[in-house]
């Protein structure tokens, strides 16, 4: 039982490190959690983070790139491991609803890119790579744009390092981090369960979860109260109002997007479909995620599918049998 868990440990370093792989770095410590149990899975977890822990220690010591970098990469992993362990293992708090430890965990992830990016600010080397970065890529899209002078200077004035990095700062504060959290976490866990079905045969039963995920009903409320807030400090310039509107504006949104979600489902498993079909409609709730444009308006569809469960039964108990009232 431990050379796997070395293995799924030694798998979530190395893709960590693999450029766009690095995304699905979480997913070993997920497929841990499925196949085998929850202290398997803590235990990989726990590995996993020695692990990294060494290496870029090691790395920042070979190359002398200094030891704040590798304190960043060491804690984004550790929060992010952490929790992603405790969504798909559980284990820590008894009696949490997953969907609940998904926010817990996607705001601690949401804390952690902030203070990253922060960290990174300020430190003359890591912000020197960001600005780097930045120009390239600005200048990439202004070269792309054509040969038109006119065109080119006005986008050179509007996307300059300064600007960008602002705006990225502001969609992170407001709720940006949060759902890039979400997101990384529910795509980590809906791989690993697709790579333990394909393996291990293992039985989604996320998606049973899922479908029975109903959110609490004084949320509505919440949302419009939040809606009500941001307007206000907008008009007061209240930024710090602003910030925490936007945040909790996106957790309500979520946990909707999570609601409309369940309805699908529950539409899906109420009607009989072979298993290779039902795996296949998981692989394209990560490919509409992962396209540009679609995944907007798909998204944008399911939080306002679960915001009219508020109002209209979508989720009716299939009844095929007799009534239990004699008579009816």
């Amino acid at each position: 039982m431990l050379i796997p868990g070395l293995v799924c440990a030694v798998l979530s370093v190395v893709l960590m490190r693999t450029g766009f792989l690095a995304f699905f770095f979480l997913v070993p410590l997920g497929y841990a959690a499925v196949v085998f149990n929850s202290m398997f899975a803590w235990f990989a977890c726990v590995i996993a983070i020695g692990l990294n822990a060494v290496f870029s220690l090691g790395m920042s010591l070979l190359f002398r790139g200094g030891i704040s970098g590798s304190g960043l990469d060491i804690f984004y992993f550790s929060v992010l491991a952490l929790g992603f362990t405790w969504i798909m293992a559980g284990g820590i708090i008894p009696n949490i609803r997953t969907m609940y430890r998904f926010i817990a965990a996607a705001a601690a992830g949401a804390l952690t890119f902030f203070s990253v990016i922060l960290l990174a600010s300020r430190d003359p080397v890591l912000s020197g790579v960001i600005r780097s970065q930045v120009e390239m890529i600005s200048s990439a899209y202004i070269t792309s744009q054509g040969a038109d002078a006119a065109r080119q200077s006005f986008l050179e004035r509007l996307l300059t390092p300064e600007r960008i990095l602002e705006t990225i700062t502001a969609i992170t504060m407001r709720g940006g981090a949060l759902v890039s959290a979400f997101f990384l976490l529910f795509i980590s866990r809906q791989t690993a369960y697709i790579i333990a079905r394909l393996f291990r045969r293992r039985p989604l039963s996320s998606t049973g979860e899922l479908s029975r995920f109903h959110v609490p009903a004084n949320t509505i409320w919440v949302l419009s109260v939040c809606l009500l807030v941001l307007l206000l400090s907008r008009l007061l310039k209240a930024e710090l109002a602003e910030i925490a509107a936007w945040n909790v504006l996106t957790i309500c949104a979520i946990l909707f997007l999570a609601q409309g979600s369940g309805i699908v489902l529950h539409t899906l498993i109420q009607r009989p479909m072979p298993p290779l079909l039902r795996l296949l409609c998981n692989v394209l709730i990560i490919v509409l995620i992962f396209s540009p444009g679609i995944n907007m308006f798909a998204l944008g569809g399911l939080v306002l599918l679960g915001i009219a469960e508020n109002w209209l039964p979508l989720r009716l108990p299939k009844n095929n049998g007799p009534a239990s009232t004699p008579g009816l």
